[in-house]
């Protein structure tokens, strides 16, 4: 199975997931079946100097999850009309992730409305989004 984190420097399985999908500067794809890794730029392939861009970064992957620190209801979504599921990480440490991953231990991202709520904490209300940086 191939399994893709969002990274900020690729260091194999020893990498740390970053807290925000959108914006992490890498991916780093483990093949669970031979722990081989690869990196990928979170970026436009056509346009690598554009800026972000998660979609177009991964649209032609074969992956069997993603699993993020956090996430945008946005891009949940989107990913998911592409035909990704996404995964909350259970930690930060890419080796413990795998491991929860083969296990089917990791719960799957549902869209949480977040919108509605306000952007990640809203302090005066009390509401988060469930939404945390590793």
């Amino acid at each position: 199975m191939k399994v893709c984190f969002p990274v900020i420097a690729d260091a194999g399985t020893e990498s740390t997931i970053y807290g925000h999908f959108a914006s992490a500067p890498f991916f780093v794809i483990i093949d669970t079946d031979n722990r081989q890794s690869s990196a990928i730029a979170n970026s436009d392939p056509a346009n690598p100097y554009a800026g972000c861009n998660p979609f177009s970064a991964l649209n032609r992957q074969q992956l069997d999850g993603i699993v993020v620190g956090g996430i945008g209801d946005e891009s949940v979504r989107v990913m998911n009309m592409c035909g990704f599921k996404i995964y909350q990480a259970g930690s930060a440490s890419i080796a413990e992730n795998v491991a929860l991953f083969e296990c089917n231990s990791l719960p799957e991202v549902a869209v949480q409305q977040s919108h509605l709520e306000g952007r990640c904490t809203d302090s005066n209300s009390g509401h988060t989004c469930a939404h945390n940086s590793h």
